[in-house]
C-alpha cells in the first residue's frame, strides 16, 4: 500500500489485474451472448421457413382446390346432356354403322348400306344438332363438337368446324381407350386463353359388364378469367407473394400468362420436380425471372398443371431480419449493462463517487425504456384492431389500426366509449357484449356489422376481462378481425345458389308448362304448410326450394305417360318413377347447404312403405318429404288432368284422408286448417285460375 497527501491508494498492480478480469469476464459473458444469438436466429429462421412452407402448401393447394372445383363443374354440366338418353341412343347408332359420317350434312347415303337406319339418322340429325349447339351455347363453352370413333366430327356447334390438331386426336382416342373426361393444355387463340374438354358418351348397351365409348364429346372453354383469377393475389396475400401456374407440354415447360398476347413463356431452367410430381418447397429463383424465391408447387389431378406459390425471400425473412436486429439489440443491451456494471464496481474500487454510479444507471434505464416503446411500435403495426376500456366503458389504449379504422388520432380515441366511436345502436350492442364479458369472466367472441368511414364491415370481435394481480377485475381488452371477405364470399355463394334454382326452374318452365304451374302452385301450398306447421327458417326454406325444384325428374320423362288417359301399365309405371332419379342425377351435386335433393328423393315415399323408389316407412321419411308429399298431392288432384276433370278441395281433402298410412295426419290437419285462412283462400284462387286456364 502507498500514501499520498494523507490517502492511501491501491497497489497499482492490483487494479490493473482486477480490470483485466473485469474484461475478460465481459468478453466472455459477450461471446456468450453472441452464441445465444446466432443459436436464437437458426431457431428462429427453421421456424419462419416451416411457417413460409405450411402457408405456401396451404395456398397452392387451396388454388388448385378451385381449379379442380372448376374442371369438375364443367364435366357435371355436360354430364347433364350426354347422360341423356337421346344422345346416348344417337351416338351408340352412329357407332354401329360402317359409313363415313359425313352423310348427315350432305344428305347422300352411299349404295348398298342400310338406307333406312340411314335415313333415320339423317332426319334426327337436325334435331340433334341444334340441341347440342344450344347446349354450347348456354353452357357458356366458346365451341363443341361431337367426334366418330374414327376421328371425324359429325355434330358442330359451329357451322364450319376447323380441323383437329395432332394434341385433340390424341386426346380424343385417349378418351375412347379410357372412357372417362379429359382435358387439353391450357392454349392462346384468338377467343383468349380456353382448354378443350373431351367427355366420352357411354353406349345404351353394356359389353362385358361394361359401356363402352361411342363418340366423344369435345368443348372448348375460355379459361383466361379462371386462371387469372387465381394468380391475382387478394386483400389477404402477403406483401411478395404470388401465385403462378405452369404446365408441361410437348415443348417443354411453360408458365401461363393470360394476360400477354402470347398466352405462356416458355421457361428456359424448369425447376426439378419431385418423384411424387411435385414442386416441394425449397429456396429457388422464381419462375418469372431472377428474383430469389421460396416456392412450392402442387400438380392438378390428371392434368400436366402445376399451382406455383412464391414469396420473396427478402420479404418472407422481413421478420427474421427485424427479430435479428432486436436480438443483437438485447445482446447489446445486456453487455452495455454488464460492461457498466462492472465498470461501476472497478471505479469504486478506485474510490468514484456514488453519484457517477446512479447517474450510469439512469443513462441505462433510458436505454431500456427506449428500447421498450420500439418493441411498443412493433406491436401497434398489427392490422387487427386491439383496444383496452375500463369498467366505464371509456377506451384507455388504442392501437394504431383501430384509429385509423374509426378515421381519428390515437389521442383522440382514449376517454370516447363505443357509442361516441361507432354510433349509437352499435355501441348498445357493443356494450351489451362488455356486460357478458365481466359477468361470465369467460372470453365472449362474436360477429358484428360495423360501418367504418361510410363503408360496410364485418368483424369477428373477442373480447376478455382484463384483471389485476389480486384477481379483480380492471376493464376489457377487444380485439376486433376484419372478415368482410370471407363474409361476402358466403353472400356471394348463396347468390350462386339462388341463381342456380332460377336456372332450374325456368328449365321446368321451357320442357313443360304445366309441370311448371304445378310446382308454383305447390310451392304456394308448401311454403303455407310449413307457416302453419311454425317449422324452422331452415326447414320451410328446404319445402319451399324443393317443391319448387320438385318436378324437374319429369322433363326427362315421356310427356305422352304424364298425360295418358288410360291406366299405365306396370312398365310405364316404372318409367315415370324414374324421374326420382333423373331429378338426383340433376340435384345431387349442388350444395344448396340445406336437404333440398333428400325432401324431394323421398317426396313420392308413404307412410305404411307402400311409396318408391325405396319404400320408406314412417320415421324413415323426413317431415320436409311428408310436407312435399302432402302439397304434391292436393295441388295434382285438384287440378285438371288430360284422363280426369279437376276435384274439388273437400273431395280432394276426404280422399287423402281416406287414404289411410299414405300421408301424415299432423300435415293434413295443417293443411285443412292453413286454407281456411286469408292467404290459403288466396292459394285456392289462385289454383282455381289456373285449373280454368287449364282446362
Amino acid at each position: 500500500m502507498t500514501r499520498e497527501n494523507g490517502r492511501t491508494s491501491p497497489p497499482v498492480g492490483r487494479s490493473k489485474s482486477e480490470l483485466v478480469m473485469g474484461i475478460a469476464i465481459i468478453s466472455l459473458i459477450l461471446t456468450a451472448l453472441l452464441a445465444w444469438v446466432a443459436w436464437t436466429v437458426r431457431v428462429k429462421q427453421g421456424e419462419l421457413q416451416e411457417q413460409v412452407r405450411e402457408r405456401l402448401e396451404l395456398l397452392a393447394n387451396s388454388r388448385a382446390e378451385v381449379f379442380g372445383t372448376w374442371l369438375s363443374g364443367l364435366v357435371q354440366q355436360t354430364d347433364k346432356l350426354i347422360s341423356s338418353d337421346l344422345f346416348r341412343l344417337y351416338a351408340t347408332d352412329m357407332d354401329l354403322i360402317d359409313v363415313d359420317p359425313s352423310f348427315l350434312i350432305t344428305g347422300i347415303i352411299p349404295e348398298g348400306k342400310n338406307y333406312d337406319n340411314l335415313a333415320q339418322l339423317t332426319d334426327q340429325f337436325p334435331l340433334m344438332h341444334q340441341t347440342f349447339s344450344d347446349f354450347t351455347s348456354f353452357a357458356g363453352f366458346l365451341s363443341g363438337r361431337i367426334v366418330h370413333r374414327s376421328g371425324q366430327s359429325y355434330i358442330g356447334s359451329d357451322s364450319r368446324m376447323v380441323p383437329l390438331s395432332p394434341v385433340q386426336s390424341g386426346l380424343i382416342k385417349k378418351t375412347f381407350a379410357y372412357p372417362m373426361p379429359h382435358f387439353s393444355p391450357l392454349r392462346q387463340t384468338d377467343n383468349g386463353m380456353v382448354i378443350d374438354m373431351f367427355v366420352p358418351i357411354l353406349s345404351t348397351a353394356e359389353d362385358n359388364g361394361t359401356k363402352k365409348a361411342v363418340a366423344v364429346v369435345m368443348l372448348t372453354k375460355s379459361a383466361g378469367t379462371t386462371v387469372t383469377s387465381l394468380v391475382s393475389n387478394t386483400p389477404m396475400s402477403a406483401k411478395g407473394e404470388r401465385t403462378r401456374v405452369m404446365q408441361q407440354t410437348e415443348g417443354g415447360f411453360q408458365e401461363i400468362v393470360p394476360w400477354k398476347p402470347e398466352g405462356a413463356a416458355p421457361l428456359a431452367a424448369p425447376p426439378e420436380l419431385q418423384s411424387d410430381q411435385s414442386l416441394g418447397f425449397a429456396k429457388r429463383e422464381s419462375l418469372g425471372g431472377q428474383t430469389p424465391v421460396f416456392s412450392l408447387g402442387v400438380k392438378i389431378p390428371d392434368l400436366d398443371l402445376w399451382m406455383v406459390q412464391e414469396v420473396d425471400v427478402q420479404d418472407a425473412t422481413k421478420s427474421l431480419q427485424d427479430y435479428t436486429r432486436i436480438s443483437v439489440l438485447i445482446a447489446g443491451l445486456i453487455a452495455m449493462v454488464l460492461s457498466l456494471l462492472f465498470g461501476a464496481i472497478w471505479w469504486r474500487t478506485l474510490g468514484q463517487n456514488q453519484k457517477r454510479i446512479a447517474g450510469e444507471f439512469k443513462h441505462l434505464a433510458q436505454e431500456l425504456e427506449q428500447q421498450r416503446n420500439f418493441l411498443d411500435s412493433i406491436n401497434g403495426t398489427i392490422p387487427d384492431f386491439i383496444a383496452v376500456k375500463n369498467l366505464s366503458g371509456n377506451y384507455t389504449y388504442a392501437n394504431p389500426a383501430l384509429a385509423e379504422g374509426v378515421g381519428r388520432p390515437e389521442e383522440e380515441v382514449l376517454g370516447l366509449d363505443d357509442i361516441a366511436l361507432f354510433g349509437f345502436d352499435t355501441g348498445k350492442r357493443l356494450e351489451q357484449s362488455d356486460d357478458q364479458a365481466l359477468r361470465t369472466a369467460l372470453p365472449v367472441t362474436f360477429t358484428e356489422r360495423i360501418f367504418l368511414k361510410s363503408k360496410e364491415h364485418y368483424f369477428q370481435i373477442t373480447k376478455v376481462m382484463l384483471k389485476d394481480d389480486s384477481g379483480a377485475p380492471t376493464g376489457i381488452v377487444s380485439v376486433f378481425r376484419d372478415i368482410t371477405s370471407m363474409v361476402k364470399a358466403e353472400e356471394r355463394k348463396r347468390q350462386a345458389i339462388s341463381q342456380t334454382v332460377e336456372a332450374l326452374v325456368k328449365a321446368i318452365e321451357f320442357t313443360d308448362p304445366y309441370l311448371a304451374g304445378h310446382s308454383i302452385l305447390m310451392r304456394d301450398v308448401a311454403s303455407l304448410l310449413a307457416e302453419t306447421l311454425k317449422l324452422s327458417p331452415e326447414d320451410k326454406a328446404t319445402v319451399e326450394i324443393a317443391s319448387h325444384l320438385s318436378q324437374i325428374g319429369k322433363i326427362f320423362v315421356d310427356k305422352s305417360l304424364l298425360t295418358k288417359v288410360d291406366q299405365l301399365t306396370e312398365e310405364e309405371k316404372q318409367m315415370v318413377q324414374k324421374h326420382v332419379e333423373h331429378a338426383g342425377d340433376i340435384l345431387r351435386q349442388i350444395d344448396f347447404e340445406l336437404p333440398v335433393y333428400e325432401a324431394i328423393y323421398q317426396m313420392n315415399e308413404r307412410l305404411d312403405g307402400s311409396g318408391y323408389p325405396k319404400g320408406l316407412q314412417d320415421g324413415e321419411i323426413s317431415l320436409q318429404a311428408r310436407v312435399l308429399s302432402v302439397a304434391n298431392s292436393f295441388c295434382a288432384m285438384i287440378r285438371p288432368r288430360s284422363y280426369r276433370p279437376a276435384m274439388s278441395t273437400d273431395q280432394t281433402l276426404e280422399i287423402m284422408r281416406a287414404s289411410a298410412g299414405s300421408y301424415d295426419p299432423q300435415v293434413l290437419d295443417a293443411l285443412q286448417s292453413a286454407l281456411g285462412t286469408a292467404r290459403g283462400s288466396r292459394v285456392l284462387e289462385k289454383a282455381m285460375e289456373c285449373a280454368v286456364v287449364c282446362s
